[in-house]
Order: structure tokens, then C-alpha cells, then sequence
């Protein structure tokens, strides 16, 4: 019973993560910010503590954490519009990464190339509509998550329904 109430969570919080995309990143970054706000204090207490070349590193960290998580309390905007950003260029600059991977694959011969640079230049386009739709883009992803969060709910509900049988 106890693994089927895990199945039945991971669908409960996908539905609320399609039905509220911009609530569930709210709370989410808001979520990050306590964490990094804790995580920077106890940071700086063991910088305050310790001793040696790391005490400096030690501090710089933890000073980095407790601004990250006061951003992320009092501006949570700023970082639901820079997360969009980043998922943009990490996707854009994975596909012309992998344009060139197709292109040395045609070079060594591979019949199949042409797969790979189409998936390539999927990849791209997919980068740009991104970084074009940026306010979109966040809640977009959240969606997502929310529809992975379900599948693998109700997946796994049927599969140890169909295991029980």
C-alpha cells in the first residue's frame, strides 16, 4: 500500500504542477532560497570555525549562498526569468555542438548522419524558441514536468496492478 501512495503523490503533484505551472515555481524557488539561505549561514559559521586556506573559500561560498537564497525569497521573478535563459543556451549550444558531431560523423563515413543532424537542428530551433519565449518558456517547463511527474505515476500504478494480477 505504501508504494502505491508514492504513485498516487507523483500524480497529485503533476496535476498541480499542469493546473499551476507559475504557483509551483514560486514556491519552488522560494523553496531553493530557504535552502541556500541556511546552507550559506551554516557556511559562514564553519568559515568563522575553521582554519586554514579553505576558511576563505569556506566564506566566499556561504556569502554566494545567502545572497542566491535572499534573491530567490525577495526577487523570485528575477530567477524564474534567468532559469528560461540558461535551459535556452545550455539547449541552443547543445545542438550546434551536435551539428558538428553530425558533421564529423559524415566525414568517418557513418550512413546514418543525416539522422543525427536533423535531431541536431531540432535541438536548435527548439533553443531559439526558447530564448524567444522566455516568460512562456518557464512555465512551459514546469508543465512538463508535471506531465513526466503523471506518467510515471499512473505507469507505475499499472504496472504493479498488472504484477499483482
Amino acid at each position: 500500500m505504501k508504494n502505491i501512495l508514492w504513485d498516487i503523490i507523483s500524480i497529485i503533484i503533476g496535476v498541480v504542477l499542469i493546473l499551476f505551472p507559475g504557483e509551483a515555481m514560486d514556491i519552488s524557488i522560494k523553496t531553493i532560497g530557504v535552502i541556500l539561505l541556511c546552507a550559506g549561514i551554516v557556511g559562514v559559521i564553519m568559515g568563522i570555525r575553521g582554519q586554514g586556506i579553505y576558511v576563505a573559500y569556506t566564506m566566499s561560498g556561504a556569502v554566494i549562498a545567502i545572497v542566491g537564497g535572499i534573491v530567490c525569497l525577495l526577487q523570485p521573478q528575477i530567477v524564474k526569468s534567468i532559469l528560461p535563459l540558461i535551459m535556452g543556451i545550455i539547449i541552443l549550444a547543445t545542438g550546434v555542438f551536435n551539428i558538428g558531431n553530425s558533421f564529423n560523423a559524415k566525414r568517418a563515413g557513418a550512413s546514418r548522419w543525416f539522422v543525427s543532424l536533423i535531431l541536431a537542428l531540432i535541438t536548435v530551433i527548439c533553443g531559439v524558441v526558447i530564448l524567444l519565449n522566455l516568460n512562456s518558456a518557464a512555465n512551459l517547463l514546469v508543465t512538463i514536468i508535471g506531465i513526466i511527474f503523471v506518467y510515471n505515476g499512473v505507469s507505475t500504478l499499472i504496472v504493479k496492478i498488472m504484477n499483482k494480477e
